[in-house]
């Protein structure tokens, strides 16, 4: 029992020491925020999910005494900079990389850190191999696609390309990508930086191709009409050796009204109301008309589908890079892209309908889509669709957002999620 005291009197002064040590530094996290939009990079021949985040620490930090009576506490204020990379089958995280962190290097006292890096900014820029480029606090890096490993930055470049010292632009918007660094020096010489070397050599851009200019059947130029910026909803499907339109009434009265065949031809220039408008499914009907010279296909009028199913906010899931509505198979049919509500609980939602328009499943997604949401990121790979978002939650007058990767299984809707604020 002696023996037994002196060793509990021997541990308190040891286990009192730790925890002054551990009350000496308290940090607090905020969630990650998404730095910059996401992007596929090939690995070898997988797809990964980048994602480029960045988070505030709130650090006290025990400082001028050796008991908390004596000494005082200062505030730290850090920034950091992680790339983080998921599994686009699971949804789940491969590996994570610190690539930076901000703060202020004099802090000294009691008096709170100046707060440095909260308007610094990283951007994904391209992938060229092995290598990945990103400009981070207007500084170009270079990472592993393999595993998001820092193998140079701008020092690291000057070093292996002496032309450039001294004279890597100190802004990011004179950086860009094309197969490889694109830069303009700080004497207005254009350089690009490719291969495994990382070397880098005058810039010649990449030709752009150009399209022939439309004709009409009579050989005359057609006038275009203008596309406006930004995502169009694909509305229309041929499916069957049917057009299905997927419109409001509204919509579908400015369609059927196609004297000229624009509408058939530019679906984009069909009205498009908000987003708290509900579509049902149309079929188009198409006659051919020959005005002067001149043959082509227009609309005439839209049958409303008796009996089909109406979406809020409804759209055809696209293939990437087009404007035509993905064609499914086993069964045929296609996917639709919808909201749940229009408030701040609603939700995006897929559902999948085969060729008489019969649903075969529907997925709600922990993703808001509304007039104040982060921007909804798609990929489609063979089998599945992944969606990144954020979603909205509302506590006590406060709105929150939470970053959601979900991957989906196209055959049966089936989902698997990762939130970026997980742990």
């Amino acid at each position: 029992m002696v023996d037994a005291m002196k060793v509990l009197r021997k541990a308190i002064p040891v286990v009192a020491a730790l925890l002054l040590l551990a009350g000496c530094t308290n940090s607090h996290f905020d969630p990650p925020q998404v730095a910059d939009q996401p992007a596929l990079v090939d690995d070898a021949g997988k797809p990964r999910l980048w994602v480029l985040t960045k988070q505030e620490e709130q650090k006290q930090v025990s400082v001028g005494g050796s008991s908390r009576r004596s000494g005082g506490f200062r505030s730290d204020t850090f920034f950091h900079f992680d790339l983080q990379a998921l599994d686009p089958e699971t949804a789940r995280p491969l590996w994570k990389q610190r690539l930076l962190t901000l703060g202020d290097d004099e802090a000294q006292g009691t008096r709170p850190s100046r707060v440095i890096g909260s308007n610094t900014e990283g951007k994904l820029l391209g992938q060229e191999g092995q290598v990945v480029w990103l400009v981070l606090d207007n500084e170009p890096w270079a990472v592993s696609a393999a595993d998001g490993r820092t193998l140079v930055n701008g020092a690291g470049l000057e070093t292996r390309n002496p032309e450039l010292k001294g004279l890597l632009p100190s802004e990011s918007k004179f950086y860009g990508f094309d197969r490889g660094l694109v830069l303009m020096t700080a004497d207005a010489r254009p350089f690009v930086i490719r291969g495994p070397e990382l070397k880098a050599v005058p810039y010649v851009p990449t030709p752009v191709p150009v399209a022939p200019p439309e004709l009409k059947s009579n050989g005359s130029a057609r006038i275009v009409p203008l596309r406006l910026p930004g995502d169009v909803q694909v509305r229309l499907v041929e499916l069957d050796g049917r057009r299905i339109g997927l419109y409001s009434p509204a919509e579908a009265r400015d369609a059927a009204s196609d004297p000229f065949g624009d509408r058939l031809r530019y679906p984009y220039t069909i009205l498009r109301e908000g987003a708290q408008v509900r579509r049902s499914f149309w079929n188009a009907n198409v006659v051919s008309t020959t005005r002067f010279d001149e043959t082509y296909d227009r609309f005439t009028d839209f049958t409303a589908i008796e009996g089909a199913p109406s979406f809020l906010n409804g759209r055809f899931l696209t293939v990437p890079g087009t404007d035509n509505a993905l064609l499914l198979e086993e069964p045929v049919g296609f996917a639709v892209l919808h909201d749940t509500r229009i408030d701040s609980e609603g939700r995006l939602a897929v559902t999948r309908l085969d060729a008489s328009l019969k649903k075969l499943w529907t997925t709600e997604l922990p993703i808001s889509e509304t007039n104040i949401s982060p921007s909804v990121s798609y990929w489609l790979l063979p089998g599945r669709l992944l969606v990144m978002g954020a979603q909205q939650t509302v506590e006590d007058g406060v709105t929150s957002w939470e970053t959601h990767v979900v991957t989906l299984t196209l055959a049966d809707g089936a989902i698997r999620t990762w939130s970026l604020q997980a742990p």
